[in-house]
């Protein structure tokens, strides 16, 4: 009989040990890798959008609250800021690219973006296909183009009329005099665009420019001479802090630098998260590991006639050694692999609502290279677990074992 053969053999005369062990083996490397699964594909969708953008520019307050709410619509508008900040920006040399953006209504809790078409320039959709899956871009009030997850969820189709409510958030408050025409549909890019809608930024000015009934305006409000915030993206990005500065103490606005608070929400939020919940699968780790040294040391004594009889029979020592350092390696690999496993099914069957409610697409398949090394620990943790019943069995007497048998 090979090593493999006789230690299936005993697993299997356990089986109810063997799953448990296994088991708890697999709940600490899940744990572990859906963490890094989570930490590391946020931390590269929300790089991926701030690398887009130098500066933003929204209403005085907040500076995180401006970039989660203009590139990640995680967050509700801090205020509006003139469009007289938009042409500033627009006639200075140093800008490449400006874009503007309204916000206030929803679809069904999506965002409605108002914006305009060079908006989508450059972006691509994940399998670098044409960003449009279906029909164009928006080019006149009130057409409208929807995310691919908005697509998904409500079944929209080109030349589908949409009804949009008033605020941030799903509501109930519908603007039924105002429809949108779906004209373009984007396709999956792994980012917020799949969970929006986006119209001309006019129709979002006409829409609040006409309050319904029992709405009443703000005295000197007009809505068409504001916008929400301003993307923009500098030809000369040494130029930016100059800029900064410049909008910060003579306009009626902030400018912020986006990555600077992505790196900050990194650093305090997302990293120390990630450090503790990795300790905690490491303490899972540990306790399976010695879950694998309890139930083989206890094997072993439940083992000592097959041992002293194939000891008689001509197996070594080392022999015995090695059966036993084989077992705890064979339970510490089922383990491991049901780990990965369960680790990446839970994140496929949660990848939807991620995406619904945070705009991140998970590959919940893909490989990070850091998985590998959290993996072969655990796999050399549960080897090392299974050296003192190794060591044990290794010392038995043959002839002491069959006298007291």
């Amino acid at each position: 009989m090979t090593d493999f053969k006789l230690i299936f053999s005993y697993l299997r005369s356990r089986i109810l040990m063997t799953s448990l062990t296994v088991i708890s083996v697999a709940l600490g490397l899940a744990l572990a890798t859906i963490v890094l699964i989570l930490s590391t594909q946020t931390q590269s969708t929300l790089n991926k959008e701030t690398a887009n953008w130098d500066i933003v520019v929204g209403a005085k307050g907040s500076p995180l609250q401006i970039v989660l709410n203009s590139l990640y619509y995680l967050d509700s508008p801090v205020g509006n800021v003139n469009i007289s900040v938009w042409k500033r920006l627009q006639s200075d040399p140093v800008v490449e690219r400006v874009i503007p953006l309204t916000m206030g209504d929803n679809y069904f809790g999506s965002p409605i973006v108002g914006t305009i078409p060079a908006f989508f320039d450059g972006r691509k959709a994940i399998n670098n296909d044409g960003l449009f899956a279906q029909g164009k871009c928006f080019i006149k009030p009130f057409e409208a183009v929807v995310g691919s997850e908005v697509a998904r969820r409500s079944d929209l189709q080109i030349g589908q009329k949409i009804i949009g409510a008033h605020g941030w958030g799903k509501s109930d408050d519908f603007h039924p005099q105002f429809p949108y025409t779906v004209v373009g549909v984007l396709s999956p890019t792994g980012t917020n665009i799949d969970r929006a809608v986006y119209v001309d930024y006019h129709s979002t000015w006409i829409v609040h420019s006409h309050p319904d009934a029992d709405e009443k305006p703000e005295p000197g409000h007009d809505p068409t001479s504001e916008v929400t915030s301003l993307l923009v993206r500098l030809n000369q990005p040494a130029a930016r802090f100059r800029l900064i500065q410049d909008l910060n103490a003579h306009q009626a606005a902030m400018a912020v630098v986006p990555v600077d608070q992505i790196d900050k929400v990194a650093s305090t939020f997302i990293a120390p998260l990630q450090g503790i919940l990795l300790i905690v699968a490491y303490l899972v780790v540990f306790v399976s590991s010695l879950t694998i040294l309890i139930s083989l040391y206890y094997s072993i004594h439940q083992r000592r006639r097959d041992i002293a009889v194939i000891r008689s029979l001509g197996a070594t020592r080392v022999d015995v050694f090695r059966v036993i350092a084989l077992e705890a390696s064979v339970l510490s690999a089922f383990g491991v692999i049901s780990g990965w496993l369960l680790g990446h099914g839970i994140t496929a069957l949660g990848s939807s609502m991620v995406m619904t409610r945070f705009g991140i697409a998970l590959n919940a398949w893909h490989f990070e290279p850091i998985e590998g090394v959290v993996a072969l620990s655990v796999l050399i943790l549960g080897v090392f677990a299974g050296l003192l019943p190794a060591i044990i069995a290794y010392r038995l007497s043959v002839a002491d074992i069959l006298v007291q048998e």
